[in-house]
């Protein structure tokens, strides 16, 4: 019987022709529109925090009361690398531990209000290179564009597919 994904079709594999020029026009999408203002990068080297620590936070923040290890499956990383990158976010003040009463081992991760702050600010950041870059657009294809991205997003949402897994 088949499965959900074979039933999908080729559009939802990862590796069709399809998938694979989606996946090079929203590469270059985003440098066109995103890196050359480097506001962004800016921003986060202002604070002292790379790309994947931010990225690491807003797992975080999306997971309250995630582990060290459920992290590093969450972004295919090893759990020293994650270990190490909370370690700083804890310096930081941005990350909280917090011991699980029922087992001391375990430590539960969650963002504080300084790291809500940080990742409101980043949003805004991104969202206002995005603005820029996408200016010059005419209202017809930033119209499209929007709903084209509005629809993706809440399929993506309700798909119940693990972001990590592109599989």
């Amino acid at each position: 019987m088949p499965t959900d994904r074979q039933d999908a079709g080729p559009s939802r594999d990862a590796r069709s022709p399809d998938s694979r020029t989606l996946g090079e026009l929203l590469v270059a999408f985003v440098n066109r529109v995103s890196h050359p203002r480097g506001r962004a990068l800016v921003f986060l080297s202002k604070a002292g925090i790379t790309v994947d620590q931010a990225i690491l936070l807003n797992f975080a923040q999306d997971n309250p009361g995630s582990t060290p290890s459920s992290l590093a499956a969450m972004m295919n990383l090893s759990l020293p690398s994650v270990s190490q990158m909370l370690d700083r976010l804890f310096k930081l003040e941005l990350v909280r531990r917090t011991e699980d009463p029922a087992d001391r081992r375990r430590k539960t991760i969650d963002v504080t209000a300084k790291a809500k702050r940080f990742l409101a600010g980043f949003r805004e950041v991104r969202s206002a290179e995005f603005i820029a870059g996408t200016a010059a657009l005419s209202p017809a294809t930033r119209k499209a564009l929007t709903e084209a991205i509005r629809a993706a997003v809440e399929e993506l949402s309700t798909s119940g597919q693990d972001p990590a897994d592109p599989s």
